[in-house]
């Protein structure tokens, strides 16, 4: 039996299929899968004891005031131990409730409403504290540019506060390398602007594909670079421009379950726990497989990230993407399409071409869209609703078979 995590933030009901008897199935996990939780007094301690910071309540006894800010639904990590726990170090130190709100570090990715925010912070911090989107188009204040030119614009909510707190996870990223740090300011907080610079003139993804190839930093970046990726090292001379404070990042497994954290300075804890993370996430690979059937589930609303695992196949094989998500893509104001006639945002994206590897395209799911905003796929692709489908159309025949129950934080690096 075949079990891939599925419909992430509304159930986490795994999806299971038994597979034909003639396949010949490799189910490739990523070392750190049996990773075990952490619990509140892990993250305590590294609240206390953190990565090149004062301990949390220090810097809380000196501001009395904190901007708590936290990654969005197309992350999955669960914050609302880490929430609970930062709250807590705040108010140790005498910082009043309505000294502590918290921002969305939403980006370009739209907003979000109050259930998303329970599902991510717990009903208690959402009741108790005031919960707000980021805005790119308007609210911020202009801090000046980068050494690489990028305008930093940033909310100006969060630059009213003198304690400013990040919350979130590191997972591989296809532009930055890895997620986690700097990048919960730019693009988290910043502005639109701001976004299009550092992705677009620094990093040459989108438009500028057509006239000039990736940043080097930025080639293949997916979990093989980190603090000498462009885009990466921009974000962090934002974060220090905007005084971004302190940083709780986590890693994850494909259960979503918290299995580390780095508390500590912006910059430094992230460099730490990508030190971890390199194997934490890495994914033993081997080729020439008939038939890859890749799950995009931590980071479902991005589905064209589980793409990367046609390498293995063979040409003209078939490439399975499950994607069994109640949100579908995610509204991306940068990357996403707006409409059929006139495609995109300012630095739209297409398909992936990994998928011109593939000789078929099947995408599972029982959420199906038309069109989805952020592009998985072109129009040749085979869409089924649940895995007997999926089997139906493979077929039975003897084929090689891998299975990469994560797809979107396993990496092959």
């Amino acid at each position: 039996m075949i079990e891939l995590p599925s419909n992430i933030w509304y159930g986490d009901e795994p999806l299971r299929f038994e597979p034909p008897e003639n396949w010949d199935v490799t189910v490739f996990r990523m070392s750190g899968d049996t990773a075990p939780s952490i619990g509140r007094e892990e993250i305590l301690k590294r609240l206390k004891d953190p990565i090149a910071s004062k301990p949390l309540s220090k810097l809380a006894e000196e501001s009395k005031e904190a901007v708590i800010v936290f990654d969005d639904m197309t992350r999955p990590t669960r914050l609302e131990e880490i929430a609970r726990s930062v709250v807590g170090e705040l108010k140790k130190a005498g910082v009043s409730d309505e000294n502590i709100v918290f921002i969305c570090a939403n980006g370009a990715h739209g907003t979000y409403d109050r259930e998303d925010f329970a599902k991510k912070l717990g009903e208690e911090t959402v009741e108790s504290y005031s919960v707000f989107n980021h805005n790119p188009l308007t609210n911020l204040e202009y801090l000046g540019e980068t050494s690489a030119g990028t305008p930093v614009d940033i909310n100006a909510e969060v630059m009213s506060y003198r304690l400013k707190i990040g919350l979130g996870c590191i997972l591989p990223h296809p532009q930055f390398g890895y997620g986690g740090g700097a990048k919960i300011v730019l693009p988290g907080v910043a502005g639109i602007r701001s976004i299009i610079y550092n992705h677009g003139v620094i990093g040459g993804w989108s438009a500028a594909m057509s006239i000039r190839e990736l940043h080097p930093t930025c080639q293949m970046a997916y979990g093989r670079v980190n603090e000498e990726n462009a885009l990466r090292r921009d974000a962090e001379e934002a974060a220090r421009m905007a005084k971004f404070d302190f940083i709780v990042n986590t890693l994850v497994n494909t259960r979503r379950d918290n299995t580390h954290v780095f508390a500590g300075d912006v910059v430094e804890a992230q460099r730490k726990g990508v030190e971890v993370a390199r194997s934490h996430y890495s994914t033993q690979i081997s080729m020439d497989f008939d038939v890859v059937i890749s799950n995009a589930y931590s980071k479902a609303s991005e589905a064209a990230i589980a793409t990367w695992t046609s390498l293995c196949l063979k040409q003209g094989g078939t490439l399975v993407i499950v994607c069994n998500s109640k949100t579908g893509q995610i509204s991306h104001y940068v990357h996403g399409r707006w409409g059929m006639r006139r495609k995109g945002g300012f630095l739209y994206l297409p398909p992936p071409e990994t998928l011109n590897r593939a000789g078929k395209v099947v995408f599972v799911s029982k959420y199906q869209e038309k069109q989805p905003w952020l592009e998985v796929y072109d129009g040749n692709v085979v869409k089924v609703r649940t895995p007997e489908e999926m089997i139906e159309e493979i077929g039975r025949d003897k084929l090689k078979v891998a299975v990469f129950p994560d797809a979107t934080i396993q990496k092959p690096f």
